[in-house]
């Protein structure tokens, strides 16, 4: 039995009684809330959780994170994209001649220019770029035999990797990884949408354990006010010492001061769980009472497999499949390092085809003149390249190596060491995951005897306070027999009450520490967006 009545108490009610100003202490008894109030917000379990996804605030920030990750991939993505090229330009030239020969000795040039070039960048590591120039030259040279000429030249060239950057996998990194970063976000994103699921459920249910205290709380008062009243009969008509009076009376003052400590409970398991709906308190659900609509129950539990239960929570834990995707892209930068030591040996080659023409002038050397065959004008430049009479080629190789290739080597090595880091950190988290997931097993077990005990405590304390309270009548007991068999009741009730509750919330647990939460609570998460690569 708790004993709860303190001397100092009684002694200031007696001298109270003397002076003749005890004050009223039920005027301070407020009414029990009322779940019908039409100014309450009644919410099932289902509407909290459905509010706290769409509104809450961490979930919103996560979400933006995958969206920036999905935008990464795009990015990625770009490196391989063509680029086109047009440059148009005209250049006029006047300088002095050396030779002896010129006519004139001023050289006047003016050139214009429009070339065209497309490029990229193939997923092989290689790189193409054709290129179209086109010039127009007008001079005043004497030995022009084109003024103004025109050329044109069509050019294909092309780079392959051989070693150092050669393959897809290597050239297409950037984009595994970002797709593995969109992952990673979207495992953060569930993590936090299951702590949210959690941590909203897990608030739901202290509030609806500090209005069932309350309420318990209120009959204890009611106890203590009927059980003053009683005695206070018995004192007018002298059947018991006017002692018995200030026993009740002080402890009706105490359990005034313990409704008021559960009333403001209340309150402050309101605010946390209108927090976490984002509910401004100064809106009209903010300025409404938060009244949960379901009550604590000991469900029938099919046995848990423990075994299954840590399968199932290393299958779909989104913080261990984060950490595993980290794996995968600390292996993808250690395999591209491991390229980045090889020499660089590139094959390149070009392929192109030029065509010239112009106003063909007339040319007199001693006694000989000729005329340019090329004459014609800018389509007839077109007609020789088509042609295919005139062109180029070249083919090769290109090889280079930093003696000592101290850079490569260093961050081979500091990938290695990062890939043999992120293992010891999953195993690490296996370990936190099995004992989470053992520990939740064992508390659902212990909450469900712990209920049950919690019952036959209480029953067993309402059977001891009745049948003191029959000895009290015939005068075989007394007020502080009775007040200390009601507090023994008080403590059982809540004791079962808080079993409930923390039953409740050891499932919440365990679906949490699986990961099963969204599955539980018919939440599907979805993605729509493209991230093939």
């Amino acid at each position: 039995m708790s004993h709860k009545l303190r001397v100092p108490v009684i002694l200031i009610i007696a001298l109270l009684i003397i002076l003749g100003s005890v004050p009223n202490l039920r005027a301070i008894e407020s009414a029990p809330p009322s779940p019908s109030a039409s100014n309450d917000l009644v919410l099932t379990l289902r509407e909290v959780v459905e509010r706290a996804l769409n509104n809450n605030v961490s979930i919103a920030v996560e979400e933006f994170n995958s969206k920036i990750r999905e935008q990464d991939i795009t990015d990625r993505k770009s490196e391989f994209d063509p680029t086109i090229n047009l440059e148009l330009s005209t250049i006029e030239k006047t300088n002095q001649v050396s030779s002896a020969f010129a006519s004139p000795d001023k050289a006047q040039n003016r050139d214009y220019d429009w070339d065209l070039s497309l490029n990229q960048k193939v997923i092989t590591g290689g790189e193409y770029e054709i290129n179209f120039n086109n010039n127009r030259n007008k001079t005043n040279s004497n030995f022009a035999g084109l003024n103004p000429k025109y050329s044109s030249e069509l050019l294909l060239s092309a780079s392959q990797p051989l070693l150092k950057n050669f393959g897809i996998d290597n050239n297409k990194r950037n984009i595994y990884i970002a797709n593995n970063d969109l992952d990673i976000s979207d495992f953060d994103f569930e993590s936090t949408v299951i702590d949210t699921i959690t941590d909203v459920q897990n608030v739901y249910w202290e509030l609806v354990f500090s209005i069932e205290d309350l309420n318990v709380k209120q009959k204890s008062l009611k106890r203590a006010q009927d059980l003053e009243e009683r005695v206070r009969a018995q004192v007018e008509v002298g059947t018991v010492a006017p002692l018995e009076i200030l026993q009740a009376q002080s402890e009706v003052a105490s359990r005034e001061e313990l409704l008021l400590q559960a009333q403001d409970l209340i309150q402050d398991n309101e605010d946390n769980l209108k927090n976490l709906l984002n509910i401004q308190f100064d809106s009209t659900d903010g300025l409404k009472k938060v009244r949960p609509a379901e009550k604590p129950m000991l469900q029938p539990e099919k046995e848990i497999e423990l075994n299954e239960a840590i399968i199932t929570a290393l299958k779909k834990r989104p913080d261990y499949l984060a950490r595993k995707t980290k794996l995968a892209n600390d292996n993808i930068q250690a395999k591209y390092n491991e390229n980045q030591v090889f020499p660089t040996l590139d094959l390149f080659g070009s392929l192109g085809l030029n065509g010239i023409s112009g106003d063909a002038v007339p040319i007199t050397s001693g006694t000989v003149t000729g005329t340019s065959r090329f004459g014609g004008g800018y389509d007839d430049t077109i007609s020789n390249l088509g042609s295919r009479d005139y062109y180029q080629w070249e083919v090769g190789l290109k090889m280079s190596y930093p003696l000592g290739n101290r850079s490569a080597k260093s961050r081979l090595t500091a990938s290695r060491l990062q890939v043999a880091q992120t293992l010891l950190d999953i195993k690490d988290l296996e370990k936190k995951i099995v004992v989470e997931v053992r520990e939740a097993v064992r508390q659902i077990k212990t909450e469900t005897k712990r209920v049950q005990a919690s019952r036959v405590a209480r029953k067993l304390a309402e059977e001891k306070l009745n049948a003191e309270e029959k000895k009290l009548e015939v005068g075989l007991s007394t007020s502080f027999n009775v007040l200390e068999f009601q507090e023994d009741l008080v403590e059982e009730q809540t004791n079962e009450i808080r079993a409930l509750i923390d039953y409740s919330k050891s499932r919440i647990r365990l679906k949490q520490v699986m990961a099963t939460t969204l599955d539980a609570n018919n939440v599907k998460m979805s993605t729509d967006i493209d991230t093939d690569s």
